[in-house]
């Protein structure tokens, strides 16, 4: 195995498998910023490309274009709430945030280096995995899958809605909009009233744009002049806002690391699952950061942590991604099924007779995705400067042009005029469901998981029946998704049994009532600040947050205030 770790290194950095590693990063760097090109879409148009190379400088091509794509897919989910990628839909939610407080620069920075940090740790993680890939799928049967798509869809349920129920309503429309077209099990139609292009369902490309992208233009329309006006002037206070440079951006992680360390484990390990893909990665990752946030008030706003937890697991889920592919020949995601494409035009058959014979190439892909990740944030770092004076057009004056991306990134993806009419329609809904306080993570993360949920309900109610709780795995999944539903619930139910003991003594508690002298805290810390503190080493803002990490306010003067329900 270290033999051919060390010939796989040295393969990789021959002349010629280089120049393909910097020739598929530019190239994903590029294309990934126009909606519906990215991921797969780009992989096939390079398939052609790789007859007659060698194995090395092959993979490198397919695999860094691939890496490159996740990137440049967020600049413009960061700058025209239009993601580049579907995977790059949840980085919209705090990075156009950031945006329209007139931070764009920072935005992009730390979506560059959570990107490149989270994907080196997927990595390395990958090394580490490389010698027990052959057993690591095999922890998952129907059950495990089953489970896990409903705790995604109960987490993510919860995120941006008014209330829990109409979070959990949100996941069921998705899922119910996933279930146009056939049956996947008997071949029947259904919901498609015989309109032949609803025959294999809705397009995700399609959904992905019209729910985040087209929605946010009708809303932007719909403002009316004074809003987008201050949005456009506070984009243009934000250039010479010192919190609005680049490099505050990439500082930020410095602030978060735990959070990096974690969303970049959490999208590597769902990464290895087959089938979960990686918008739902991304989405999850994005769940567990507002779950574990001492501020989850703060996400949809600008917080940092909105965009570091997405962007830290999208290369990472990559590296995941690949064990299944190469151990198994199960790809974890639509890009892995296509560079199995690639694996048959270079005569690689995909499994234990890989890891055998073309072991140097394994470790090869390996390091492609640290190194494409690396150049692809630099690349988007030398450019974010640039990329940023495109936020100051006001939001008027933008919307034509994201409608005429999203119009050719739904062409592109799916070729057919009547996904065009899906795109709208789902910016319809997406508009009044933003409007009215619903999800709209968590109906594209239903829409998303549909069929998981569908194809492993089927398979656990015919082979597994009762006896899917007999596994551990299933068990703890389902005991986190009641946790998660009736958390809250056992939390007020716990403070209203139990009352809170007061820790001051009645004397004093009157003591300082009437003058002032009953905090202790008060008196450790007089002329103290409500905001959180700073963390060591760090000037304090006026509110006691960080200088470079201070709360994103938006234009209406609301701090976290999104804009969505102006």
């Amino acid at each position: 195995m270290f033999h051919g770790l060390i010939s796989g290194f040295s393969g990789l950095f021959a002349p010629y498998a280089l120049l393909m590693l910097l020739v598929g990063t530019l190239v994903g760097t590029l294309v990934g910023a126009i909606p519906g090109l990215g991921g797969a879409v780009l992989l096939t148009l390079l398939l052609p490309f790789v007859y007659g190379m060698p194995i090395v400088p092959a993979l490198a091509l397919l695999l860094a274009a691939h890496t490159g794509i996740y990137f440049s897919g967020s600049v413009t989910a960061i700058l025209f709430n239009t993601p580049g990628a579907p995977e790059s839909a949840a980085t919209t939610f705090d990075g156009y945030a950031m945006t329209r407080a007139g931070q764009p620069a920072r935005a992009l920075g730390i979506s560059a280096a959570a990107t490149t940090v989270g994907g080196w740790i997927g990595v390395a993680l990958l090394f580490v995995l490389i010698p027990f890939m052959s057993k690591l799928a095999t922890l998952f049967h129907a059950s495990e899958y089953l489970a896990l798509a409903v705790l995604a869809i109960v987490l993510i349920g919860q995120m941006r809605a008014a209330s829990v129920t109409k979070g959990l309503l949100s996941g069921a429309i998705g899922l119910m909009t996933s279930f146009v077209g056939y049956d996947p099990i008997t071949g029947v139609q259904r919901f498609t009233s015989g309109y032949q292009p609803l025959y294999s369902g809705f397009n995700i490309t399609a959904a992905a744009l019209g729910l985040f992208a087209l929605s946010e233009m009708f809303r932007i329309y719909a403002a009316g002049r004074d809003p987008v006006a201050a949005e456009a002037a506070a984009r243009t206070r934000g250039a010479k806002d010192p919190g609005n440079r680049v490099l505050t951006g990439v500082r930020d992680l410095r602030h978060h690391p735990w959070l990096t360390v974690r969303s970049a484990v959490l999208g590597t390990v769902l990464g290895i699952i087959p089938g979960i893909g990686g918008i739902a990665a991304n989405f999850i990752s994005y769940g567990q950061a507002m779950k574990t946030s001492k501020h989850p008030e703060r996400f949809g706003t600008g917080t940092p942590e909105g965009i570091i937890a997405p962007e830290a697991s999208s290369i990472s889920k990559e590296a995941g991604n690949l064990l299944p592919t190469v151990a198994l020949g199960v790809p974890g995601g639509v890009g892995m099924a296509v560079l199995l494409s690639g694996f048959t035009i270079l005569g690689i058959v995909p499994g234990p007779a890989m890891l055998k014979d073309h072991v140097n190439a394994v470790w090869a892909m390996a390091l492609v995705i640290g190194v494409g990740s690396l150049l692809a944030s630099l690349t988007g770092l030398g450019l974010a400067p640039l990329l940023a004076r495109l936020a100051k057009v006001p939001g008027r004056t933008l919307v034509p042009f994201v409608v005429a991306l999203g119009f050719l990134g739904v062409f592109a993806a799916a070729d057919e005029l009547a996904q065009v009419t899906v795109m709208v329609a789902f910016g319809v809904v997406g508009y009044l469901m933003t409007r009215f306080g619903y999800s709209l993570p968590a109906a594209m993360i239903g829409f998303i998981l549909g069929k998981v949920v569908e194809n492993n309900l089927y398979l656990v109610s015919q082979l597994q029946g009762w006896g899917a709780l007999k596994r551990p795995l299933t068990d703890v999944m389902v005991a986190i998704t009641v946790l998660s539903l009736f958390g809250p619930l056992f939390k007020r139910a716990f403070r209203l049994l139990v009352p809170r003991r007061d820790p001051l003594p009645p004397a004093l508690r009157t003591a300082g009532a009437a003058g002032g002298q009953g905090d202790p805290d008060a008196a450790a810390a007089p002329g103290r600040t409500d905001g959180p503190a700073a963390p060591e080493g760090e000037p304090a803002g006026p509110s006691g947050t960080p200088a470079g990490e201070s709360p994103v306010t938006t234009p209406s003067g609301g701090a976290g205030e999104s804009g969505e329900n102006r």
